[in-house]
């Protein structure tokens, strides 16, 4: 018997032995990309650990996302093979003090929001030191012969105080220093440009969103896919109007051990929120409070009906962690007192005229 063999395979046979090293090949390729995202993921590295805590928890809300996180505040999913686009992110900024990190996509959440919200809250802070006479306010000094760069400096004792105006030298022009020196005198005008880098709207956004995480961090995905979140990104994406009145100063009795405290409280005219307690700290310590709507929703613009009342509310709340009662007394908006301080020291105060 002859037995006779191809000895060359037929072009049909070739291409068929090619898919299949092909198909191994990207089969083994796959394979070893996600035991190399395993291997990085199981590391002991901050935002690992971060990640594997809120991929168990967004199973449990999405079973048929495995070894996935979603970003809290664009919902984006992100698995294994995409654990460097997210980041480790403070809940408060840290150039506030803020310890307490989460986890949000890299680019769009994190970097974006941090140059258009996170510096105008930290500005604003910042304003408040210079009003209040602890840091310099940024000015400009009027001069025909150029620009003059200089710092003010307001009184921060109680008892009336000469302003004080330091001159940045490098920054300025310094035949317009030497003229304006040689001109002080009784009845000089000086024309001065404060400087106050911080949008109001874009504060109060910053603050929405320091609270926003910080009931993520405490509830996870049960709030994070909840309605309440929802009417929260919608404002923090400029979708509806900010609610300037559902943010306070907050006087603590007692100071917390932690940047943040997320108390839920029940109002019979709005039902379930949350009353958020953040510390911010730059040269002085202060805090404020943010009202968020429950889980369930609800009709949050309700809620700036307590800010007319703001001085006159205590909160009583145990803290985790706490065997006893934390006190929180309220104030207006801190912003308040940052237009109210510019209006007292430099708005002319007229005598009350009396009636013939």
């Amino acid at each position: 018997m002859v037995c006779a063999f191809d000895a060359k395979p037929t072009e049909t046979k070739r291409g068929e032995v090619m898919r299949h090293i092909k198909s191994s090949s990207q089969y083994i390729h796959n394979a070893v990309s996600r035991l190399r995202w395993i291997n990085m993921a199981a590391r002991p590295d901050k935002r690992n650990g971060l990640f594997w805590e809120l991929a168990a928890d967004y199973q449990a809300f999405r079973p048929d996302a495995v070894d996935t996180v979603a970003c809290p505040l664009c919902l984006t999913e992100y698995g294994l093979e995409n654990i460097a686009d997210l980041s480790r992110e403070h809940v408060v900024p840290s150039k506030l003090g803020g310890r307490s990190e989460t986890l949000t996509c890299r680019r769009k959440c994190n970097n974006t929001h941090g140059t258009r919200l996170d510096s105008h809250l930290i500005n604003a802070m910042r304003a408040m030191d210079a009003v209040e006479g602890v840091a310099p306010i940024p000015t400009i000094l009027g001069s025909e012969k150029g620009k003059i760069v200089a710092e003010l400096f307001l009184p921060s004792g109680p008892d009336p105080e000469p302003f004080r105006i330091q001159i940045v030298g490098k920054a300025s022009n310094m035949e317009a220093s030497d003229d304006l020196r040689n001109n002080l005198r009784d009845g000089f005008t000086l024309n001065m440009q404060m400087s106050f880098p911080f949008i109001p709207e874009r504060y109060f956004r910053a603050a929405f969103r320091a609270a926003f995480l910080s009931v993520f961090k405490a509830e996870g995905y049960q709030y994070a896919l909840s309605v309440g979140a929802g009417q929260v990104r919608n404002m923090l994406e400029a979708e509806v109007p900010v609610l300037e009145k559902v943010i306070m100063e907050a006087f603590p009795e007692r100071e917390p051990s932690t940047d943040l405290l997320v108390m839920p409280v029940t109002f019979n005219d709005v039902g379930e929120c949350y009353s958020v307690l953040l510390r911010l700290r730059t040269k002085r310590t202060r805090y404020i409070t943010v009202f968020l709507p429950g889980k369930s929703g609800s009709d949050w613009s309700a809620l700036g009906a307590l800010y007319e009342h703001a001085p006159r509310l205590r909160l009583q709340t145990i803290p985790h962690g706490w065997d006893s009662h934390l006190y929180i007394h309220f104030g207006y908006d801190p912003l308040f007192r940052v237009r109210k301080g510019m209006q007292d020291r430099f708005m002319p105060k007229f005598p009350p005229t009396s009636n013939p």
